[in-house]
């Protein structure tokens, strides 16, 4: 085999598990990112409003705890079981 082929073989590796890892990394970014977005709007939605007369809103439970179970798929569980504490629950 000649030199040329050999390094032409090695930067192919080298290639592929650089791509596969940027891909991971690029997934990670992803789902942090989601995570932390539901988190805002988690918090968001704690915040009490008032309706046209003054009145205030009901909060949406529904909404609370769908994303309390969209968070618990995501994180890892100490860090789930973390963030339940920190909000409040």
């Amino acid at each position: 085999m000649s030199d040329y082929q050999l390094t032409r073989d090695a930067a192919g590796n080298i290639t592929t598990r650089y791509a596969a890892m940027l891909r991971n990394i690029s997934d990670d970014f992803v789902d942090d990112v989601v995570a932390v977005s539901l988190m805002e709007y988690y918090n968001l939605c704690l915040v009490s409003n008032k309706d046209e007369g003054g009145q205030d809103i009901d909060l949406d439970t529904t909404i609370l705890e769908a994303i309390e179970r969209v968070l618990e798929d995501y994180l890892s569980t100490s860090d789930f079981k973390a963030w339940m504490l920190t909000k409040g629950n």
